[in-house]
């Protein structure tokens, strides 16, 4: 479960507004509010960043964003593992609300100016419109493929593509985003994420890599609504 917002955090999350220099004269007070509600109710992660930390950070650029694909139908139907992965009718599916989600990630992201250069999602129909949602374009990758429980794709397999995969990513002066499974990133990385959830990856000098925060997409929300401004007056 997660944790509330102490003072400190919230401290820390109108510092990093400051930082991206949003906290402008003509900011409405309505928004300020609504990131500080938002704040208060958002999770912790230890000693991880949270949104309003990690947003500088991505804009300069050199992450891996690694997502688990967002909310699936309820109830769904199991994957059929005997049936090509392009076959949409044979696995569990984004709900409405997974769509949605995607898109609204997308848009925060976008809004923040936070640059994505690269898109790679597992070949599963749920990543890959994750990823179409979320970002308007990506190509398979069957390094993020879901592991089979019942097939030689174990976990410890899929564990190691993944892992493969993202030694060979440079970000560079952007950002890649990889979209792939709960199972396969937490046997990867020990991250737990929930469906929609981002963890951000930052390559060290050695070849390791180090998680340096995590959020849901919809955390970016309030900080790209006080990027944009204040809400137009309805004449």
């Amino acid at each position: 479960m997660r944790k509330r917002f102490d003072g400190a955090k919230l401290g820390l999350l109108v510092a990093a507004a400051g930082m991206l220099g949003l906290m402008s004269p003509e900011l409405s007070a309505q928004a300020q509010a609504q990131a500080q509600v938002h704040a208060q109710h958002t999770a912790g992660h230890g000693n991880s960043l949270d949104a309003g930390a990690l947003v500088p950070l991505l804009q300069k650029g050199g992450y891996i964003l690694l997502i688990r694909h967002e909310r699936t139908e309820v109830p769904a139907r199991a994957d059929d593992y005997s049936k090509p992965t392009t076959d949409c009718m044979a696995q569990r599916n984004l709900s409405v609300a997974g769509y949605a989600g995607s898109q609204e990630s997308g848009k925060a992201l976008s809004a923040l100016d936070i640059p994505v250069e690269m898109v790679l999602a597992s070949p599963m129909c749920r990543s890959m419109d994750t990823a179409r949602f979320m970002f308007g374009r990506t190509k398979a990758d069957s390094r993020l493929m879901h592991h089979d429980p019942a097939g030689a794709r174990t976990l410890d397999v899929a564990a190691a593509d993944m892992k493969a995969l993202v030694a060979t990513l440079d970000p560079g002066a952007s950002n890649i985003a990889l979209v792939s499974h709960v199972a396969n990133i937490w046997r990867a990385y020990s991250i737990s994420l929930a469906e929609g959830e981002i963890a951000v990856l930052q390559k060290q000098a050695d070849g390791s890599v180090k998680v340096i925060g995590q959020a849901m997409g919809s955390d970016f929300g309030p900080f790209a609504r006080i990027k944009l401004g204040p809400v137009p007056p309805v004449e």
